[in-house]
């Protein structure tokens, strides 16, 4: 039999039309899986509108930390001289609301002094500590001194290493307070001179820290601060409590280590200078070097005359003596351990009054204790000037809280109502929406508007959503119907505003979270996607079995054409040879 090397396109069509009839099954699976595909897309789609619904719920609840509902504030500036800055503040929720006049403002100025001046700066000065040092910003050696303890509770003070990553406390009086609490038992902390509490060691932690109430070391004993400091405590016996407020919290006297630097003789100023600018410092006794006009000068980093440079503690050449380095240099008086030269700038604290009261501080920037609840900073233009500063309340967040859970439980309700809606355009023809066979999203929409316009039991004197304003229209869409009544009731009574919400929004909580899974570890969309992905795992596979069967068929029915096709050649042959036979036949007759 004549081989076929090309199927005539005659059965090449006919085959076409017969695998199409074949491959309607085949399209019917297909077309089953785009359905099951989508609807696991809309199952999702409609979690993902719950999960914001339900973020906007957790933010109308008082317990949970993103709560909006609590009443802040807003701080205004006026009254500044045109042009300038004067001060910047920030406010939180305990601020006092009531306008401060902040007037005759002085700045705090940090200590600086210079040195003579050199002829050139990055050439070796030739200078050299020698077989001593330098040490600036603090002493050579930390060391702490108890200046009033708490018998039998805080009996001496130590010194230790600092922590790696941790600043050493700067110099200053610090204290001890002690306290017996109900719960914890016997428990210390240690505040700054302001009574601001300190971050210590966490417990035995060595790189967690904590400015809380921690308990004392079971027996007593030695705490580490992990600052440089250590705490002597007694053995439990007799512990007595202790507070800054009544005077009888253990007092101290902390010196910091200041940062050790030597000098070689091939060292240049700009070579002393990065040197002591790249130094470790306890906090608040960083030194900042520069160069001006050949002179080194040199800087306290912290502002405020508490932190004014000290000749007397600045160590020179090993023993704090009367040459080295920076007596060569000149920022030292030869023979002396004063400074040469009088201060470049003098420490200042700053000074202003607010409301008539005058207030000192050793800095320009984050002032926590002049106004309750009030972060104050000077500005560098605020030198003799004066502003007026306005705190207010703030229910910003809590009506943006409020519109937020309207416009996502709108959304929600508007996505259900497309996903399960059965419309018809011609009154024979419907179009089911992907969720219309699912009657629990039908309810949950229901059960939506029923939580809204429902009447709750609580404690405050608001029971319907409408108390405060909000209802549904006649679109069946939520909206503020009377944006005076919110106003009032948040203005008026924040508080039971909170205690209402809390109860409504814990109910629909609940009811979102058989949907989100926030509930439980399943959630009857993650289960209805489940069981919808394994029917597509089922389709799947009968798709590829009918794909092999398919191209099985069709082989097949290309084998059994082409032979077909291979005898109709041969027949053709074969008449042409017979044809060819008794044309000769007829020519000889």
């Amino acid at each position: 039999m004549t081989p076929v090397n090309q199927l005539d396109s005659y059965f090449v069509n006919l085959i076409n039309s017969l695998m199409t009839i074949e491959r309607q099954p085949l399209t019917r699976l297909e077309e089953q899986r785009s359905r099951l595909n989508v609807t696991v897309g809309v199952y999702q789609d409609a979690r993902s509108k719950l999960v914001e619904l339900q973020t906007a719920v957790y933010a109308l609840m008082s317990n949970n930390y993103t709560s909006a509902v609590r009443e802040s504030r807003n701080v205004t500036l006026s009254n500044r001289p045109s042009g300038s800055t004067v001060l910047t503040a920030t406010a939180s929720s305990t601020a006092v609301v009531g306008s401060y006049q902040v007037t005759d403002i002085v700045l705090a100025k940090s200590h600086r002094v210079r040195s003579d001046s050199v002829i050139y700066i990055d050439q070796p000065l030739g200078y050299s500590t020698g077989e001593g040092y330098v040490v600036l910003g603090g002493a050579d050696s930390r060391s702490a001194t108890l200046t009033q303890s708490i018998p039998n509770t805080v009996t001496a003070l130590g010194t230790a290493n600092v922590d790696s990553g941790k600043k050493e406390l700067g110099r200053g009086t610090y204290y001890v307070e002690v306290r017996n609490d109900s719960t914890a038992g016997w428990q210390f902390r240690l505040v700054d001179s302001s009574g601001k509490a300190v971050s210590v060691r966490n417990g035995t932690s060595t790189s967690e820290t904590t400015n809380t109430w921690q308990s004392i070391p079971t027996g007593g004993g030695e705490f580490d601060t992990g600052r440089g400091l250590v705490i002597n405590f007694g053995d439990g016996s007799a512990y007595q409590a202790g507070s800054l407020a009544n005077n009888t919290a253990a007092r101290l006297t902390y010196t910091s280590q200041g940062a050790r630097l030597t000098v070689s003789s091939s060292d240049s100023l700009l070579d002393i200078v990065d040197r002591i600018n790249t130094a470790t410092y306890a906090e608040n006794d960083g030194v900042v070097a520069s160069i001006v006009d050949n002179q080194l000068i040199l800087s306290a980093a912290s502002s405020g005359s508490a932190y004014a440079l000290s000749a007397s503690n600045i160590i020179d050449n090993g023993s704090g003596g009367t040459s080295g380095v920076l007596h060569q240099l000149g920022l030292l008086a030869e023979g002396s351990t004063a400074f040469k030269h009088a201060a470049v700038q003098e420490a200042s604290d700053a000074s202003f009054k607010v409301n008539g009261l005058t207030v000192t501080r050793s800095k320009n920037s984050g002032l926590t204790d002049v106004i309750a609840g009030v972060t104050l900073n000077l500005a560098a233009d605020a030198e003799s000037k004066s502003a007026t500063l306005t705190v207010e309340k703030d229910l910003s967040a809590a009506k943006t809280a409020i519109n937020s859970f309207i416009e996502k439980f709108n959304a929600v309700v508007s996505y259900l109502e497309q996903k399960t809606a059965v419309k018809s355009t011609d009154g024979r023809t419907y179009t089911r929406g992907a969720l219309a066979d699912d009657l629990v999203f039908s309810e949950l929409r229901l059960r939506l508007f029923s939580q809204f316009m429902n009447s709750y039991t609580n404690s405050s004197v608001y029971t319907r959503l409408s108390d405060l304003g909000l209802s549904l229209d006649d679109s069946l869409r939520a909206t503020i119907a009377d944006q005076a009544k919110l106003e009032k009731v948040l203005g008026e009574n924040l508080n039971g505003v909170q205690t209402f919400l809390d109860s409504v929004m814990q109910t629909f909580d609940v009811e979102l979270g058989r949907f989100t899974g926030t509930r439980s570890t399943t959630s009857y969309i993650s289960e209805a996607v489940s069981l919808l992905n394994s029917q597509v795992s089922d389709v799947n596979a009968d798709i590829t079995r009918m794909n092999t069967t398919l191209d099985e068929r069709e082989q097949y029915l290309y084998d059994q054409y082409a032979q077909i096709q291979a005898q109709l050649v041969n027949l053709s042959y074969m008449r042409q040879i017979w044809a060819s036979i008794y044309g000769t036949v007829n020519q000889l007759m």
